[in-house]
């Protein structure tokens, strides 16, 4: 089951970039791939979260301490995109200040990644 949740986290952050970023930016202008990724974003996160939660309370079932520890910071990260950074980062863009708006945006991409090596470690580690 384990594998299962990690499986699904990993699948749809990789599905994001691969298929939805280069669909949304290739079909839609600037102001329009921006009022898309407004109300996908917090969607994605939530999703993100939901599936971590669960993630998570499975490994506190099969008392699993290093699958609950990856779930938790996978957790962490999905709520804190959503809660703190993408309105810094909406913010940023609002006000025009670019310099600031790609620091967020890489820093976004950073826990992203993490997230996924998380998920891929899970499933190295517990796909048996």
């Amino acid at each position: 089951m384990l594998t299962l949740v990690a499986g699904a986290i990993l699948s749809f952050m990789i599905f994001f970039p691969l298929v939805v970023a280069t669909s949304v930016f290739r079909v839609l202008d600037e102001k329009q791939s921006s009022k898309f990724l407004r109300i996908f974003f917090p969607k994605y996160y939530l999703y993100g979260f939901v599936l971590s939660v669960i993630g998570l309370i499975l490994s506190t079932y099969y008392e699993n301490k290093l699958s609950m520890l990856i779930f938790l910071l996978i957790m962490f990260g999905f709520i804190f995109s959503r809660q703190v950074l993408m309105p810094m980062i909406n913010k940023s863009k609002d006000l025009g200040d670019e310099s600031k708006f790609h620091k967020l945006h890489k820093f976004s991409v950073f826990i992203n990644f993490l997230q996924i090596i998380g998920s891929m470690f899970l499933l190295v580690t517990y796909l048996k």
